[in-house]
């Protein structure tokens, strides 16, 4: 009796032991990393829904509702900056680490390698500190994961529930849910007849089935049609929700700047995060196993990577919803190769440095693969500027600012305290002493001969991957500016 509530001690503490370090490597210092445009636009997003009353969805946007409602809960709690638009996915980050210590499968070495695999993942890290949907939809895929597996063990309620919150996550966040559900269907049917008829028996579906399942889908069904109809206020959000996978499948053909070669993926991998590319290998193998749940994850993993490496339009942070189940394999597999292991903590070495320098000592690495078109330092230095000085002096806020350039992300969230703006583009038609100017290289001319008062200009690189973009800041209002290369134009006094 004693040993086992010393046990049971142990493992609460270990339990608190990982809980912490969850919370440690995911909320330290969110925001040592420049912001990201999308970051600014979810941000602009919530914006917006103070004023309209709730968040309008739009099937080109290709981005459920839910997140912007979490979003706007965390900012009505702890105000608006950049570190809360981050803490959501941070959060989800957290909750995918320890909801694998919940016991859900009856596997607990590959339940114990899952929280291993998570807590150090590069991609984890990474995309679990940055402000964008993809790791609350990636939380809502390991919960249907996990319901599917669970339903292999034991076809229970529970099973059931699991898959039930995963889709309607996945559903009210990001359309790419269909291939999630189409990789699981795959590796359903790849389990053949004989299993497909046991799994989905009448009687077992039937006494799987309780009343607490049909509250939750009755309270989900309704959640959703309140986010998808901004609580009522826009009834054809539900249509639009349909009318989303046009243009989305449109993108996706298309790729809209954001095209990669086939192998992009494997390639990431290659640089980011090896550990995968050892669970690719391990998947093939497992094609053939007849451990029903290896063999399903197995399926899934390979369909979800051919099909993105087959969509033209990549962008880097979807490998999110390929590494999870790569590492599932791996934990599945490791139970049947222990020599497995060793490979395993190898490259998880690796990994680990890979995560501790894109997260931690260099976050804004431009050579790392997970840094994709981001804000540049330069962006960050130049924020400083101007909120130091209307921190010093309230009256800048009232100046007009020019927001003149193609590429205005992310101004419009960064520079929210500002009251007057011109989104018109400098080379059509320019703000008469405004207090900045943000324009494109192609205005250079007109602005320097418009400006009629002494400015500083500074040519800099604000996003990654982008030509470089003019910014003008009258020198009565910024008498300094940190960068060496800034010119003055406009007339002496």
């Amino acid at each position: 009796m004693k040993s086992s509530k010393v046990t049971h001690f142990s493992w609460i503490l270990l339990w608190f032991a990982l809980l912490f370090l969850a919370m440690v490597t995911r909320f330290y210092d969110l925001a040592n990393k420049p912001i990201h445009f999308d970051e600014s636009i979810n941000g602009w997003f919530v914006m917006q829904m103070q004023s309209v009353g709730y968040y309008k969805y739009d099937p080109n946007n290709y981005h459920g509702p839910l997140y912007f409602y979490i979003l706007q809960f965390f900012e009505f709690l702890w105000g608006r900056s950049l570190e809360v638009l981050r803490a959501v996915p941070a959060v989800f980050s957290v909750l995918s680490v320890m909801v694998f210590s919940f016991g859900v499968l009856s596997s607990k070495p590959a339940q114990r390698w899952m929280m291993f695999f998570i807590l150090v993942s590069p991609a984890f890290l990474f995309f679990g500190r940055s402000g964008i949907h993809e790791m609350p939809f990636v939380f809502f895929q390991i919960l249907f994961a996990l319901g599917f597996l669970r339903w292999f063990e034991n076809a229970d309620d529970k099973a059931l529930g699991l898959m039930l919150v995963g889709v309607w996550g996945m559903s009210t966040l990001k359309e790419t849910f269909v291939i999630t559900l189409f990789g699981f269907a795959l590796a359903f049917l790849s389990l053949g007849p004989q299993q497909w008829r046991a799994l989905l028996s009448r009687n077992k579906l039937k006494q799987a089935w309780t009343p607490r399942l049909t509250v939750l889908s009755a309270v989900l069904t309704l959640l959703f049609v309140q986010l998808f109809t901004g609580f009522f206020k826009n009834p054809s959000g539900l249509v639009d929700f349909v009318k989303a996978f046009l243009p989305w499948a449109k993108t996706g053909v298309e790729g809209k700047g954001h095209e990669k070669v086939f192998t992009y993926w494997l390639q990431v991998f290659w640089e980011a995060e090896p550990l995968v590319l050892l669970g690719v290998l391990a998947a093939f193998w497992g094609l053939f196993s007849k451990t029903k749940a290896l063999r399903a994850m197995s399926v899934f993993s390979l369909s979800q990577l051919f099909i993105y490496s087959v969509i033209p339009y990549k962008t880097v942070w979807c490998v999110l919803s390929l590494v999870w189940g790569f590492y599932f394999v791996l934990a599945f597999a490791l139970a049947e190769v222990k020599r497995l292991r060793w490979f395993v903590l190898l490259l998880s070495i690796v990994g680990i440095r890979s995560a501790y320098t894109s997260v931690y000592q260099h976050p804004i690495w431009m050579d790392h693969p997970y840094v994709y078109v981001n804000s540049t330092p330069d962006l960050t230095t130049l924020y400083k500027v101007l909120m130091e000085q209307a921190k010093a002096h309230p009256e800048v806020l009232q100046g007009p600012v020019q927001i003149g350039m193609k590429e205005q992300w992310p101004w419009p969230w960064l520079l929210r305290s500002f009251k007057n703006f011109d989104y018109n583009l400098c080379s059509k038609h320019l703000n008469e002493n405004a207090l900045v100017y943000f324009c494109d290289l192609s205005a250079a001319y007109e602005v320097d001969h418009a400006v009629n008062e002494p400015y500083w200009k500074l040519t800099v690189i604000l996003r990654q991957s982008r030509e470089a973009s003019l910014i003008y800041l009258k020198k009565s209002a910024f008498p300094e500016v940190p960068f060496k290369e800034a010119e003055t134009v406009g007339e002496e006094e």
